[in-house]
């Protein structure tokens, strides 16, 4: 059956990968383009949905081309200020790494936290869009939204368990398809001249128009949030690694701009109006092209890059706990990565929770959208006040000159930024409040609250575990005590009766607990016929309780010798066979992890290997290599 496990987990995820072999690839600008702008390319397929959804509910439909617009001067913007974080700061802490050495601890706490759910989100929203698009190209699978959603969880959790990184070739080959896709729909949406007139002027000025221009801006931002990922790449371009890496998020901002602009025109163009179902990219296809084999042109790249997308966000939400988990802000174990160099429990954390967010929501895509945005742009505020604060320095130091008056304009667009970025954040918390924006609010609240108990608590027990000057722990106990348990004589009870005496302690005692009369009784007279020289202590347990009786007699001992050291040998099987060990060791694994939390107590564990564990031919060296030292040594007790 090990056997067969380890076949499996090799089928699964793959054979290691020594840590020598593992480097980072150098990537240059047109490879590293598709490798980290897949997030922010692949919100095009669901950004022109919010901004309709949001214009729908003023009846403002006409005015696409507008909100459009805005959203790409917001992108342009913050994409200019996120280059200067690149250059200024090329590492992979990214948002996280500036916020907490500029703005202090507590702020990169929430930074973190924010990214955090921000990636949650944005992998449900990911396969929530491959749902949509899937249902409307394949109409019996309607209703089967959700179950599509979890179907790509779970192909995203295998590939990322076993280590599989899209190639950057064929990360070329999704990304430049799909903005190929993009370019097709666009000049043939545009050639057509059978399209009645639009018109763009805005109705008149009304508070439900108000709402929705504000609600479209919001829901338009969505185009920001793989941004961060891109601030994060400078370690693996090819050098100079900070320079190509904020030509690469420009060039990944300006082609997502394009492209949102062109499919927003495109559904403007051809009044999808927002209140058919399905995507709009997919509705104004079909408008264009009236073929179906033209929705699959369009669904085939769209959903490739939309898997990309939400699969890397596994690795960025794996690397970005493991920061964290090295910062004593989540569990340590976080931070170590498997025999592939996957960080195997932060990928089950990231596919558990959105899978529980897509069960929750029903993989509705328009509820999910109000939701993960308030992470991505508390980050973006918080990254930009950092990176004014860090200007601010850098100028102090500079006396005069054009490097000076170079930095000043630098400050000014990364205010510039955090004013805009903060401004659309307050629209999406005030706005989106009802729509889900409050559950991704409390979502980050609770992951500060409990990170910062995370790091008390690792902070308290450094300060416990710290080394004093004469420190008592390097302290010889003055003498050690022995227990050995016995539930029965067997052969097991001989060898921990033979290691406790090896040991030499200042006193040794085997210790029963008397269940059944008459079984203690026959223990008993075995016990004095072998003549094994230690004294068998007979604890009662009127009410059949093995651990309590123990854990008394252990204590007692202990009592009558504060200063010593108590030792308890405990005989354990060790067998092979997976369904064996749910017929051995169970009292006695209770049992052990009790006396664990006694002071001053250690438990040892004397193994006894059954022949399932050692195989036919092992069993058979171990019995004759057994009795040839009984021979030698005559009395196996002495």
């Amino acid at each position: 059956m090990q056997r067969f496990l380890e076949s499996l987990k090799l089928l699964v995820f793959g054979r290691p990968i020594a840590t020598e072999r593992a480097q980072r690839p150098a990537l240059r600008t047109r490879l590293a383009l598709p490798v980290f702008g897949a997030s922010l390319l692949s919100t095009v397929a669901y950004a022109p949905d919010a901004v309709i959804d949001a214009l729908r509910k003023g009846a403002v439909q006409s005015t696409l081309p507008w909100m459009a617009l805005g959203v790409v001067a917001i992108m342009v913007l913050l994409g200019f200020a996120y280059r200067s974080n690149v250059r200024k700061r090329p590492d992979e802490r990214g948002d996280y790494g500036i916020v907490r050495d500029r703005l202090g601890p507590n702020a990169g706490l929430v930074t973190g936290s924010a990214l955090l759910v921000d990636y949650i989100f944005t992998v449900a929203v990911s396969v929530a869009a491959i749902s949509q698009f899937v249902v409307f190209v394949i109409p019996d699978s309607s209703g089967w939204h959700t179950q599509i959603a979890l179907l790509a969880i779970a192909v995203m959790t295998l590939a990322n368990l076993r280590g599989i990184r899209e190639r950057a070739r064929l990360m070329f080959a999704v990304w430049f398809g799909f903005l190929l896709m993009v370019g097709i729909v666009f000049v043939f949406g545009a050639t057509r001249d059978d399209v009645a007139p639009l018109t763009t002027v805005p109705p008149e000025a009304a508070w439900s128009s108000a709402l929705a221009f504000a609600g479209a801006i919001a829901s338009g931002a969505v185009m920001l949030t793989g941004i961060e990922h891109l601030s994060s790449s400078a370690p693996y371009h090819a050098e100079p690694r900070a320079k190509r890496a904020g030509r690469t998020l420009i060039l990944a901002v300006l082609a997502g701009a394009v492209a949102f602009l062109a499919v927003s025109l495109m559904v403007w163009r051809f009044r999808v109006s927002g209140w058919q179902s399905g995507p709009v990219l997919l509705q104004a296809a079909d408008r264009i092209f009236h073929a179906p084999w033209a929705l699959w042109l369009v669904a085939v790249p769209t959903v490739a890059i939309l898997y990309a997308a939400a699969s890397s966000v596994f690795r960025r939400f794996a690397g970005l706990s493991s920061l964290l988990a090295q910062d004593s802000f989540l569990p340590r174990q976080l931070a170590q990565q498997s025999d592939r160099m996957v960080f195997r429990g932060a990928v089950l954390w990231v596919a558990g929770f959105s899978a529980i967010v897509v069960v929750v929501t029903g993989a509705r895509l328009e509820q999910l959208v109000h939701m993960y945005l308030i992470g991505a742009f508390a980050a973006i505020v918080l990254s930009q006040l950092a990176m004014i604060r860090l200007m601010s320095a850098r100028i102090a130091l500079q006396p005069s000159g054009r490097v000076r008056l170079r930095m000043m304009g630098t400050r000014a667009l990364h205010g510039a930024a955090a004013g805009v970025a903060a401004g659309v954040w307050i629209i999406i918390a005030v706005f989106n409040f009802g729509a889900g924006a409050w559950f991704a609010l409390l979502l980050v609240v609770a992951l500060v609250l409990l990170m910062r108990g995370i790091s008390a608590h690792y902070a308290n027990v450094r300060e416990q575990l710290e080394i004093l000057p004469d420190d008592p722990a390097s302290a010889r106990p003055s003498s050690t005590h022995g227990i050995v348990l016995v539930a029965q004589l067997h052969r097991p009870a001989l060898r921990a009766v033979a290691y406790a005496k090896a040991a030499r302690h200042a006193s040794l005692q085997a210790v029963a607990v008397q269940i059944e009369p008459r079984a203690t009784a026959e223990l008993q007279r075995q016990w004095g016929e072998l003549g094994l020289s230690v004294p068998l202590v007979i604890l009662d347990s009127p009410y059949r309780d093995l651990a309590s009786p123990v854990l008394e007699h252990v204590r007692s001992t202990h009592l009558q010798s504060p200063r010593d050291m108590v030792v308890v040998y405990v005989p354990e099987y060790i067998v092979g066979r997976w369904w064996e060990r749910f017929l051995h060791n169970r009292a006695s694994m209770r049992l052990r992890s009790k006396l664990l939390s006694i002071p001053r107590v250690v438990v040892a564990a004397v193994p006894w290997h059954l022949s399932s564990a050692l195989g036919e031919g092992e069993a058979a060296s171990f019995t004759r290599e057994l009795a040839q030292v009984e021979a030698l040594d005559g009395d196996p007790d002495e």
